[in-house]
């Protein structure tokens, strides 16, 4: 009876041992020093108190920042860190360049590092040094592109009462992101963060991964003349990545569209006119200046609910130096849908158009 009891013992002292795991996104956390304390310690065993290690390295294995977290509670299950461990760090920035960088700005310069996390817990024998467990993981960060919307494009005014959204995703690219859409009505004297903030929204969607998003069928039609405001967040799980730009637009049909019929043609600009024309009879008519020699024109035409797709086997043009009238009958155009012509001149400079294709 005796050695069942030492060996029960034996047994339960190993299973009180904390048994450490560190799960860290460096992808997504791992661009400031603020997001080094964003890990997840996992331990299956008992709670115990023991002390964190963040050790990051560049490309050349030269230290950037080291952090030490002398006493931190680990309890059993998922602890999740945050900001608030820094309290009681150490932090000591290392020699290279990206080090100076970091310690000036609280921001990674691009490059690739390696971040490891070193859990340190007592052993179950006091006699005995402590247990270390440790993670490391490497990222490559590139320059970060922040989260922009593409249409309706801000100031827009638009006709359609169940138009589509896109935008451009932040980079660098993370597979598991996910994507909120919200739009709000906006009054008058109101601001779009107020808007956003304080207004029931009339789309409220998230949990989707494409960078544009058809009108949602349970949503009601937007009203005419009312302003409307919207963002888009982007979310890894329950973090949030990054939120764009609240943008603004207003439902302004009947005195806003122009019919594009009878040899009309349309001027194209940098930046577009606030308002869509519509094409009844499968022509699309532009205009444009040229101050360079004549050449082949460069231009798409892409389906604004779907900006990734451009209409394939579009008609050449050949552009001439001074001011040019094109016409061009595209092939696929679908009716009821928006479209946006861009073309570049010989000065590759970029100039578009907003349509609405109808078939007569």
């Amino acid at each position: 009876m005796k050695y069942i009891l030492f060996f029960i013992a034996m047994l339960t002292g190993s299973v009180l041992h904390a048994q450490v795991l560190i799960n860290y996104q460096p992808a997504i956390n791992g661009q400031t020093l603020d997001g080094l304390s964003l890990a997840q310690i996992v331990n299956t065993g008992v709670q115990v108190t023991g002390s964190l290690k963040i050790t990051v390295k560049d490309g050349s294995t030269a230290g950037v920042v080291s952090i030490i977290v002398p006493a931190l509670t680990i309890r059993p299950g998922v602890n999740a860190l945050n900001k608030g461990v820094m309290r009681s760090a150490s932090i000591r920035f290392g020699e290279s360049p990206a080090a100076a960088l970091l310690s000036q700005s609280g921001r990674f310069p691009e490059g690739e590092y390696e971040y490891c996390f070193e859990v340190s817990v007592p052993d179950v024998k006091p006699s005995l040094p402590p247990v270390i467990y440790e993670n490391c993981f490497q990222q490559t960060l590139q320059p970060s592109t922040p989260l922009l919307l593409i249409d309706p494009y801000n100031g827009a005014e638009i006709c359609n009462v169940r138009p589509a959204f896109s935008w451009q995703p932040p980079m660098p690219f993370v597979n598991s992101m996910r994507y909120r859409l919200v739009v709000v009505p906006k009054g008058d004297d109101e601001t779009p963060e107020a808007a956003i903030a304080n207004n029931r929204p009339v789309i409220n969607k998230g949990d989707f991964r494409q960078q544009h998003i058809n009108y949602p069928t349970t949503s009601p039609d937007l009203v005419k003349g009312q302003e409307y405001a919207w963002q888009v967040s982007v979310y890894s799980g329950s973090v949030l990545i990054s939120s764009s730009e609240i943008w603004t637009f207003r439902i302004q049909c009947d005195d806003k569209l122009d019919t594009l019929q009878g040899g009309s043609f349309r001027e194209l600009t940098a930046e577009g006119n606030k308002n869509f024309y519509i094409v009844t009879d499968g022509i699309v008519r532009f205009a444009f200046t040229n101050y360079y020699n004549d050449s082949q024109l460069q231009y798409e035409i892409v389906d604004l609910a779907n900006p990734e797709n451009s209409v394939k086997k579009l008609p050449r043009v050949q552009m001439h130096a001074g001011h040019n009238k094109a016409e061009i009958k595209p092939a696929g155009l679908i009716s009821g849908k928006q479209y946006l012509l861009k073309i570049k001149n010989a000065d590759k400079q970029e100039l578009i158009m907003r349509f609405i294709y109808q078939d007569n």
